[in-house]
This record gives C-alpha cells, sequence and structure tokens, in this order.
C-alpha cells in the first residue's frame, strides 16, 4: 500500500504526549523496527481498518437487506 521510507520520503515533525515516544521505542525494539518503521506500520495499520469498516458500513447501507419487525 505504501512505498519505502528513508532519507529521501516526505518528512514530517510530530509533537507527542509526554510517555508516548518511551512507548513507542520499546514497541520497535520488540518488533525489531526504528521508531520511525514502528509508526509507520501503526499509522497505516490504523488506515487500512478504518478503510475497511467504511467500505463495510457503505456496503451495509447499499445491500438492501433490511429487518421487518
Amino acid at each position: 500500500m505504501y512505498g519505502q521510507t528513508g532519507r529521501g520520503t516526505d518528512a514530517f515533525q510530530v509533537r507527542l504526549p509526554d510517555g508516548m515516544r518511551d512507548e513507542i521505542k520499546a514497541r520497535a525494539a520488540t518488533n525489531r523496527r526504528s521508531m520511525n518503521a514502528e509508526i509507520v506500520f501503526r499509522l497505516a495499520r490504523d488506515m487500512e481498518k478504518e478503510s475497511a469498516l467504511t467500505a463495510e458500513a457503505e456496503g451495509e447501507k447499499g445491500d438492501g437487506n433490511t429487518l421487518a419487525g
């Protein structure tokens, strides 16, 4: 879905709440990823889930299946 990350790609600074940097660092270490790779992985996973939920909800609206009491 997304390309490679690296020095030549788009950069974006973000301010993190207290403690979040340490949490990301710990999870990245557990998953053997850089902090950047961990953040990108989690953002991509969240966006994919949201897209799937949106598609599912739109499918339910248009399927014509309604329950009559």
